[in-house]
């Protein structure tokens, strides 16, 4: 599996109030923010999401309890260290979320952080002759290691360029290889072997957002123009977060 180069920087997340029209503009901007809210429950968590938007799960996770919206991510109770590599949330379905968000409910002393990558900044940086050649691209996105019902969805055809809709910029679009396949030109033309190129492409960013949880942290990000991943190489303790996604528009190729 592809792993990402050494970051020559890290950029700061700004970090905002619990404002529904602030929190949507830094995040579609600049890919990830934080939210100031001292005390915020987990009810109060949802509730502030649903304002961004539609609710959505993703089948196969673990539920809050009393809180079907949100889901758990934990570390509890495992035998083997979790493994998390760059992606995007949910992409193999038509609509995937435009927003995801994580409310810290317990930390680990040590490790654990979550670390964002830009792709507007993977867009910019693609070789010039790429971008004509990726022009009207799509990719099969699929579900993996998770248990679906006979009624979930479990593939969508995606542009690999996207236009993001509030901002209007172009983003890479794709999520871990695993999960990609049948990379497909404007023409019909199978070019499947460029999608571990542009992954590597897009984790070979010159710099990185990172944030080290505390007790009651929220963070939002756009699904549409990050990918992240959890770094679990030196957890120690438990490390418990409640995440919430927000069904997106169907993507738009990017205007090239």
């Amino acid at each position: 599996m592809s792993t990402p180069a050494v970051f020559e920087k890290s950029r700061t997340i700004k970090t905002v109030g619990l404002n529904t029209e602030e929190v949507r503009h830094v995040a579609e901007a600049e890919g990830v923010v934080r939210v100031n809210a001292p005390g915020l429950t987990a009810h109060g968590f949802a509730d502030f999401l649903n304002t961004l938007g539609t609710p959505m799960f993703t089948e196969g996770e673990t539920p809050v309890a009393g809180l079907p919206d949100l889901n758990v991510v934990t570390n509890v109770g495992r035998t083997s260290k979790p493994r998390s590599v760059y992606h995007s949330d949910t992409t193999y379905v038509a609509r995937p979320p435009s927003y995801a968000g994580l409310l810290a409910v317990e930390v680990p002393e040590r490790g654990g952080a979550t670390m964002f990558l830009d792709q507007y900044e993977a867009y910019e940086r693609l070789p010039e002759d790429l971008k004509p050649l990726l022009n009207g691209a799509t990719m099969l996105h699929s579900a993996t290691g998770v248990t679906l019902g006979p009624e979930a969805e479990t593939s969508a055809r995606h542009p690999v360029l996207r236009r993001h809709p509030g901002t209007g910029r172009s983003s890479l679009f794709l999520t871990t290889p695993a999960r990609c396949s049948n990379l497909r030109l404007a023409s019909g033309e199978d070019r499947s072997d460029l999608i571990a190129p542009l992954y590597d492409h897009a984790l070979n960013s010159k710099s990185i957002r990172s944030h080290s949880w505390s007790n009651g942290d929220v963070i939002v990000w756009d699904n549409r123009c990050t990918l992240h991943a959890a770094d679990h190489s030196d957890v120690q303790g438990n490390r418990t977060l409640f995440r919430g996604l927000i069904r997106g528009e169907v993507p738009t190729a990017a205007d090239t």
